[in-house]
């Protein structure tokens, strides 16, 4: 039998990855900042159709669950934290701070760019299977 903290543990990290999945879909074709990514993810035609239907399930999604996924997505190197402006270089990468949360703009790396490929590849593939 399982137990109740298995069970949590999975419930958890399922919303967890369904989370990571909304955001770097979100921040994988354009420089977005987190007030654009909350509102394409929490609004119901608002999600990019490149995004895994399985993640939808964790919407609505907080702000503290967008910061914190925006925070690991740049740490295992998935994402860049950025500041725009309209001289050159018109988009600056720079450290993530919580602090500055709302003065950042959030992009993908080539890393996160594969995995937003294979991402959509096995939602494909799990799509043609139904």
């Amino acid at each position: 039998m399982v137990s109740i903290d298995n069970w949590w543990d999975a419930l958890v990290h399922d919303r967890s990855e369904a989370i990571l999945e909304l955001v770097i879909t979100e921040i994988s074709d354009d420089y977005e900042n987190l007030a654009l990514i909350l509102q394409f993810i929490n609004e119901p035609d608002g999600i990019s159709e490149l995004t895994p239907q399985p993640a939808r399930s964790a919407v609505p999604v907080s702000r503290p669950e967008v910061v914190k996924a925006l925070k690991e997505l740049i740490l295992e190197g998935y994402a860049q934290a950025y500041i725009l402006s309209a001289t050159e270089p018109s988009a600056r990468p720079v450290d993530f701070s919580a602090g500055a949360i709302d003065e950042l703009w959030f992009y993908v790396t080539p890393k996160g760019k594969d995995a937003v490929k294979q991402l959509c590849q096995r939602a494909n593939a799990s799509g043609s299977q139904r």
